[in-house]
């Protein structure tokens, strides 16, 4: 199914034919809809109009190199993945992918359902770090990985998760910078000197 054809199916018409979107189309999904909506669809085999986010592991390859534009159906600058994550995965801090490793840098953040502060899921972070001999270098993409929570996922169906991988942007420092240059003489020269306040 192209891109095309999938974003066609993401149109459904209410009775009244107005347009309806799944949650998070055309924008990025928070992670509540990720775990209460995509995840557990998932999870419980319930059918979306069109699978929109692919099944893929992750873990086998750069995150430079993950498959195709299917993964980037929310958001052109961001890939989502649903994979299944074994119990010995999920205790693990780092995690060989491709030529480097994921490394945990938070672990178990609460996902909640805003309405009533129920916890549903659980959000680990990961940045991606490059392997060259004995030398690693962090790089600029990190891994939001998504899991429900025991409460709601009771009959501890197939360990699945989803993910939401990034490259984080460069952040330009911008600094409002107020100041006076001085005169100074120092050895019979005159120097300019900045005084910032």
């Amino acid at each position: 199914m192209t891109s095309f054809e999938i974003q066609e199916n993401l149109i459904t018409y209410d009775e009244d034919g107005s347009v309806k979107l799944l949650p998070g189309y055309m924008s990025d999904p928070t992670d509540e809809v990720l775990v209460d909506f995509y995840l557990k669809r998932r999870v419980f085999a319930q059918i979306l109009p069109v699978q929109i986010i692919p099944s893929f592991d992750v873990f086998q390859i750069e995150p430079w190199r993950l498959p195709g534009e299917d993964g980037k159906i929310f958001n052109e600058r961001k890939y989502f993945f649903y994979n299944t994550m074994g119990r010995d995965l999920e205790s693990l801090d780092m995690r060989v992918a491709g030529s480097g490793l994921w490394k945990v840098v938070e672990k178990g953040k609460d996902v909640l359902i805003p309405q009533n502060n129920e916890v549903i899921g659980k959000r680990n972070t990961l940045i991606f770090w490059e392997v060259q001999g004995a030398c690693t270098r962090r790089t600029k993409w990190m891994m939001h990985e998504f899991r429900l929570v025991l409460l709601a996922n009771p009959s501890k169906m197939e360990n699945w998760a989803v993910y939401r991988i990034f490259k984080k942007k460069d952040e330009k420092k911008v600094k409002n910078i107020q100041g006076s240059y001085e005169e100074s003489s120092n050895n019979n020269r005159s120097v300019r000197i900045y005084r910032g306040h």
